[in-house]
């Protein structure tokens, strides 16, 4: 399936693009209002968005088309097409975004040293080098904890010559560092293999799994043509089970619901028969504090010892408690880190804490309720920019 975006000034308007051009096979997945932007958006009306997947189906005529097209450009490609080509030119465009978020982090340090002056002259200082205290106080002020803080600075502080401290040295050292702390990201590898690859996501109770679920499978289906299948295990929550269900009916995939392990063991043979590329599985909210939930999941997650793990975290919970959340986990599997709900929180020093404190590797972040749109790659050098105050963590 393929999906696509429709707008019009009105929600009847959008549902009859979407029927003129797609049919009325085309399942509407979303359907939302977008505020015009602007000096006249006063004057201006809100404008409705639908999101449609379809069946791409290719008439003979065109797939016809398309092979003499493909010969055709077989038959002329030139040397600078070749795979050595590209890794080079893929490599120089690495770099030259690299330093495009250099020269941006740079400005923006620049814009703050001047907003700074010697104010904070007469304010505590922890570092005598007003350059250096400027890195520490706007990672503190996004939640970092002053330990990893001064542990991020570390290099920059040991320069014994302190003519060399520039803007461009420290802001390249610092983002260099914290990129290296949150470590390349580590999301489901969107690749058919020969057996079923089973994805948990585990967490406390309303950090938002079943609807990370829900994006995950959509991101899989729609864009990179994954089976995917759903089993829940929250059983504990009607509604949790009603939301999913609801999803994987509009998606148009089953959903096994289990009780216990032994339900899951059960129902383990005939979803591998259904040869599904991944099967997700929705966990029950887990507090961290009660020892007979963790050893419930304990034995759920002993049956799939080869199952990717991802811990579901909010960034609206106390860090104290995300900490505490986090090592709990720790005991009990390994598994890469999912943070929820950047939407409502504008201080991301949580996730450069916890993945400085457990090791652990990020995945996602999701940024809203809207399906599959607002989840993507917790890519590091976003967060990165976000933390050193020049940007959000997704864009």
């Amino acid at each position: 399936m393929k999906i696509k975006k429709f707008t019009a000034r009105t929600e009847q308007e959008a549902i009859a693009k979407v029927k003129e051009e797609l049919g009325l096979n085309a399942l509407i997945l979303n359907i939302r209002k977008t505020k015009p932007k602007g000096i006249f958006s006063l004057f201006r009306k809100p404008i409705t968005e639908i999101t449609a997947a379809y069946e791409d189906k290719v008439s003979k005529k065109a797939e016809e088309n398309n092979e003499q097209l493909a010969a055709a450009a077989k038959e002329t490609a030139v040397v600078e097409e070749s795979s050595t080509f590209k890794r080079q030119q893929d490599k120089i465009t690495g770099l030259e975004q690299k330093l495009a978020s250099q020269e941006e982090l740079i400005g923006k340090l620049m814009e703050q040293l001047s907003l700074t002056g010697l104010s904070n002259r007469s304010q505590a200082r922890k570092y005598d080098n007003r350059l250096i205290q400027v890195f520490y106080d706007t990672l503190v002020a996004q939640g970092v904890t002053s330990d990893i803080a001064e542990k991020v600075l570390e290099d920059v502080n040991s320069i014994d010559d302190a003519s060399q401290i520039d803007i461009k040295l420290v802001s390249t050292i610092v983002y260099n560092t914290i990129v290296n702390i949150l470590g390349p990201a580590e999301p489901i590898e969107l690749v058919k293999t020969k057996r079923t690859r089973f994805v948990i996501l585990m967490g406390p109770t309303g950090v938002g799994k079943t609807t990370t679920i829900a994006k995950i499978s959509s991101i899989l289906m729609l864009y990179h043509n994954l089976k995917v299948g759903l089993i829940t295990a929250d059983t504990y929550r009607i509604a949790a089970i009603e939301q999913l269900k609801t999803y994987a009916e509009i998606l148009g995939i089953d959903v096994d619901v289990i009780y216990n392990s032994q339900d899951l063991e059960n129902h383990l043979e005939p979803i591998v028969d259904q040869e599904n590329d991944v099967v997700l599985i929705d966990t029950a909210g887990r507090s961290h504090r009660n020892q007979e939930n963790f050893k419930e999941l304990g034995e759920l997650l002993a049956l799939l010892p080869d199952s990717e793990k991802y811990l579901t975290l909010s960034l609206t919970t106390k860090y104290e408690d995300l900490l505490s959340i986090a090592n709990s986990y720790s005991v009990l599997t390994d598994y890469k880190l999912v943070f929820t709900k950047l939407d409502e929180t504008s201080c991301y020093g949580a996730i450069l804490n916890l993945c400085y404190l457990t090791g652990k590797r990020m995945a996602y972040i999701t940024n809203g309720q809207n399906v599959p749109d607002d989840i993507e790659v917790a890519h590091p050098e976003n967060i990165t920019k976000a933390l050193l105050g020049i940007g959000g963590a997704h864009y």
